[in-house]
């Protein structure tokens, strides 16, 4: 199968500052790095993009394109290149581009641009097999690798049919072009679904229940010139409703591994809960160690403070969401305004996804804040056991204080009045060999009365059972 002047627009983004991931300079200049390297591999040229922007330009405003002054050429603000790629042993072929660096909110943008141009020495280019699509992602060099700042992309295809406007033939065409682009053997986007953009047919791919193997990939196919006319006009706002887009998907993708943090999370508060005796259970808690509950009181407060900064997360995330899915239906209202055109295609993100990706996040807060309300009452609970198990170690701790102190006392008084009163050996009336010392009497009596005062003591300080009182 055939098409004409085929063209891949790549779309991706990248954080430029952010609170929670330390920023390398490496990382800082991820995506004009991308950029050069895909030049490079494409046609063997360096664009030199980071030498050729400015980032501190215009810093307060949220959108700016970052090629320096000097880098403009009439009102251009993207760095043109071209070159030849090898079609076979006898033809090489002209392919043109541009990298569009600008900065988004708090976000770089880079779109790039690889084309079959439509004319080339005054005369129409040839058509061309669906196969040179290989040719323009050499070594899917148009997948960007994965960076902690790196938000997404968006891979738009697009070309001119040039044969059977059937619908069967063109959903054929358009698979065959995504399997084209990228290498053999990779696990390729499935079919999200199909419709039409400005009079042709449009064909999105990447489901959202493969979220950990994500690629959002467009095929466009013109019919004829007015697709092409109205994207033309709305370029810009397209990127920026792509942008919106990334961020929002990012969002939620992040959000699902929040959800597996508090998950696990909540997997151990029930743990937890499980191996607290009830307070109406006197064994359950007697053979319970104290040391292990106050390491537990110990260690639940932070675990509670964690587990409340995921909520948090969870809860930024589902914010992020709504601000740029927003953020997204202005941008559509915007090409609506220019285009005049029905953009049913592009409403469905923002009026179905987003609203799925909201309503998943909201009831997943509102299981895990379960959670904390557990925590609180494991915390209370645990605090309540120390509390009473420490008291009941106290008072037997004092109960045995009283008794030592009262049976050392009496035996130290009975001992002293016991040795004023003897003053001579005691001979029993026993074949003793010698009579027992004044002194040694003197230590059994404290002795003896040592035991019997430990014993009343003891009887004495007893805690006596409740009795229930009879009405």
């Amino acid at each position: 199968m055939k098409i004409y002047a085929p063209n891949i627009h790549l779309f991706a983004f990248q954080l430029y500052k952010s609170a929670n991931i330390d920023v390398t300079p490496t990382d800082k200049n991820f995506l004009w790095n991308t950029g050069d390297e895909i030049v490079d591999i494409m046609l063997h040229q360096d664009l030199h993009l980071n030498q050729r922007i400015d980032v501190n330009k215009e810093p307060n405003s949220p959108r700016v394109d970052l090629l320096k002054d000097t880098e403009v050429i009439d009102e251009n603000y993207a760095v043109s290149f071209d070159g030849k790629v090898t079609l076979d042993q006898n033809q090489n072929l002209l392919i043109k581009g541009f990298a569009h660096p600008l900065r988004l909110y708090d976000s770089y943008s880079l779109w790039l641009n690889l084309r079959r141009p439509e004319r080339e020495n005054n005369n129409d280019t040839d058509y061309l097999d669906i196969s040179f699509l290989r040719k323009l992602n050499p070594d899917n060099c148009l997948t960007v690798k994965a960076n902690p700042l790196f938000i997404g992309q968006t891979l738009l295809i697009t070309s001119w049919l040039t044969g059977a406007r059937d619908k069967k033939i063109i959903q054929q065409i358009a698979n065959e072009c995504l399997k084209s682009v990228f290498p053999d053997n990779y696990l390729l986007p499935q079919l999200n679904r199909q419709s039409e953009l400005f009079g042709s047919s449009i064909f999105e791919y990447g489901l959202f229940s493969q979220l950990s193997n994500y690629q959002h990939v467009l095929i466009w196919l013109f019919a004829d010139e007015q697709a092409d006319d109205k994207l033309n006009q709305c370029y810009q706002e397209l990127l920026d409703l792509f942008f919106f887009r990334a961020k929002a998907v990012k969002a939620y993708k992040d959000s699902r591994e929040i959800y597996k943090q508090l998950d696990s999370a909540y997997r151990f508060i029930e743990t937890i809960i499980e191996k607290i005796p009830k307070l109406d259970n006197t064994q359950a808690i007697k053979t319970v160690n104290l040391t292990y509950l106050k390491d537990l009181l110990k260690a639940l407060p932070q675990s509670s403070l964690t587990y409340t900064r995921l909520l948090r997360n969870l809860e930024e995330y589902q914010n992020t969401i709504a601000i740029n899915a927003y953020n997204y239906a202005e941008r559509l209202q915007q090409i609506h305004d220019i285009t005049g055109e029905s953009i049913k295609f592009l409403e469905i993100f923002s009026q179905r996804n987003c609203l799925l990706f909201q309503q998943q996040i909201n009831a997943d807060l509102g299981y895990f804040r379960h959670g904390s309300e557990l925590l609180s009452k494991a915390i209370d609970s645990i605090r309540g056991i120390v509390e009473i198990e420490q008291a009941e170690r106290d008072r037997s701790l004092e109960r045995t204080i009283q008794v030592l102190g009262i049976a050392f006392g009496g035996g130290a008084i009975v001992s002293g009045v016991v040795t004023g009163h003897i003053d001579k050996p005691f001979a029993p009336q026993i074949n003793f060999k010698y009579p027992v010392h004044p002194l040694v009497s003197s230590l059994l009596w404290s002795v003896l009365a040592t035991v019997v005062f430990g014993i009343v003591a003891w009887w004495v300080t007893q805690p006596k059972p409740k009795r229930n009182k009879q009405k």
